[in-house]
């Protein structure tokens, strides 16, 4: 079974992302409901991952639970499902007017509607990135911020649920800084929804625990080659690789680690804060 396990390693992440795009896709043309396609693409793509995470691990003891499941479903029902969704409908009463000034200021919309999709998707996800990277690195490096991120740091193995494990203040930030920018724009439907299953898959296959070997693509996304050693926990190994969807302003900023000769430690978590709560309510306090 070693050419499938070559199979999985080198081509089930860039397979599971083109085939969910363009299901997506299809869905905005055939006028499908949009969260009934997010949340079929989403139990399916755990579903695969989760099977690829039992036969093909990158670290076989990542598989064993470490009472940590609860802990990521309550994440993954707050931080990932209604906090992002509340933000957004926050955002959209309060920022809807502005965009509106903007365009007619402008004489129109400001975003290329008539470019192809694929080059709107691009540049929507390198727009939103740039706010993201430094609200991120911020999260790292200041220390009052640091505690609040480190709810997402504190888990000591990691697997595709573990994505969603995030402060829901650490959401409202980081998802306003990523929707405002795409809303003053004039994003369209389309593009917001096929950004939102790039997000979606990519951030179950940069915590899975799969052994992944992208190549070249790893200069596209911040996969789970580099993003373990984010999760490092050596603080000059983690305060790197901050990009949380692409490598983008990693490359520009000069936060890339990728040590090519060897792979990141299995051991993670918080050197600085050991103690940190490991349930939903303490990690709240």
């Amino acid at each position: 079974m070693a050419w499938l396990r070559n199979v999985l390693t080198v081509g089930l992440f860039p397979t599971n992302m083109v085939l969910a795009l363009a299901i997506a896709w299809w869905s905005t043309q055939a006028s499908l409901s949009a969260p009934v396609v997010l949340v079929a693409l989403a139990v399916t793509s755990a579903g695969i991952v989760f099977l690829a995470e039992r036969v093909h691990p990158a670290h076989p003891q990542w598989n064993r639970s470490q009472g940590d499941v609860a802990t990521d479903l309550i994440h993954t029902l707050v931080s990932q499902a209604t906090v992002p969704e509340l933000v957004r409908l926050a955002l959209l009463a309060g920022f809807v007017g502005v965009a509106e000034d903007l365009h007619q200021a402008w004489g129109g919309s400001l975003w290329p509607q008539q470019w192809p999709i694929v080059l709107q998707l691009c540049m929507a996800m390198a727009i939103s990135g740039l706010g993201e990277y430094w609200a991120h690195r911020l999260l790292h490096e200041t220390p009052w911020l640091w505690r609040l991120h480190a709810t997402h740091h504190s888990p000591k193995r990691l697997y595709f649920l573990n994505a969603s494990r995030f402060h829901p203040l650490d959401v409202v930030l980081l998802y306003s800084l990523f929707f405002v920018p795409l809303l003053l724009l004039g994003v369209g439907p389309e593009v917001m929804l096929l950004q939102t299953v790039w997000i979606m898959i990519h951030g179950m296959y940069q915590h899975c625990n799969v052994h992944l070997r992208l190549g070249p693509l790893n200069w596209i996304f911040s996969m789970a080659e580099l993003h373990r050693w984010h999760h490092s926990l050596k603080l000059e190994e983690a305060n790197t690789n901050y990009g949380n969807n692409i490598l983008l302003w990693d490359i520009v900023f000069g936060t890339v680690y990728w040590p090519r000769h060897t792979d990141a430690s299995s051991d993670i978590g918080l050197a600085d804060l050991p103690d940190f709560p490991q349930d939903w309510w303490g990690q709240m306090r």
